[in-house]
């Protein structure tokens, strides 16, 4: 008769040979999804407005104040590309909310959307809908719209400079003005963050809002005097891992 150590020894070996196939087959999928999106790259410029203040804790991993970011940002690529499509000059917007409530712990995202220049031409619109509904920004959860909208800078020019307002706006639904403050050693440069928590955001001027707003998807957000930041930003992904 088999004893009852020898089924718990065979029940032991079963769930680890369940386990090592469980995880292969994760590699697999994740690699066969990143095998299904091409090359990309998005290297430029991007203003955002969040909630926080002007000292946003976001930007060294800690939880943001109240533990609830929400956020709009719009974004200009001076270069980029998604597969053979060239992305130069391509803008779009990103509104979302997370929750951190203590530093270390994981983001929790609740809420993420995105925004296309409608005056993009077809190739990019269809460039970007594809990369913000891929493998690469899976993890900011399910999209709750995707639209495509005129988006619009203004004193572009003036991006990361103190005291000066650099805003864009995406069609009738939200507007981003940030305007950078003062470092504390040279009052004519902006106080600025480098290789900061958020991966991909190269440089990073802290600033404050004025007139902000975001109201769509059933969100109402207003900022003004919170955050405003001024990132440079080199994002990449797909292709051959």
């Amino acid at each position: 008769m088999t004893s009852m150590k020898t089924i718990h020894q065979t029940k032991e070996t079963l769930k680890t040979i369940l386990t090592l196939i469980a995880a292969a087959l994760g590699v697999i999928q994740t690699s066969a999804r990143a095998a299904e999106e091409p090359a990309w790259s998005l290297e430029g410029k991007m203003v955002s407005a969040d909630s926080c203040g002007v000292d946003c804790h976001c930007i060294i991993g800690g939880p943001p104040d109240g533990g609830l970011c929400k956020f709009f940002a719009i974004g200009q690529a001076d270069t980029g590309q998604y597969g053979e499509v060239k992305l130069d000059g391509a803008k779009f917007g990103i509104a979302g909310e997370f929750i951190r409530k203590i530093i270390g712990e994981s983001l929790k995202k609740t809420f993420t959307a995105y925004y296309i220049d409608s005056g993009a031409s077809a190739e990019q619109k269809e460039a970007l809908r594809k990369l913000f509904t891929g493998p690469s920004f899976a993890a900011q959860g399910q999209a709750t719209e995707i639209k495509e909208l005129a988006i619009n800078f203004e004193n572009l020019d003036a991006f990361g400079q103190v005291g000066k307002t650099v805003s864009a706006t995406v069609g009738d639904i939200a507007t981003v003005k940030v305007t950078p403050i003062a470092g504390g050693t040279d009052p004519n440069k902006p106080m600025t963050v480098e290789n900061e928590a958020e991966a991909g955001s190269t440089w990073n001027a802290l600033g404050k809002t004025s007139n902000s707003f975001y109201h769509s998807a059933g969100k109402d957000y207003k900022f003004e005097g919170t955050s405003g930041e001024s990132h440079r930003i080199a994002w990449k992904g797909g292709g051959e891992k």
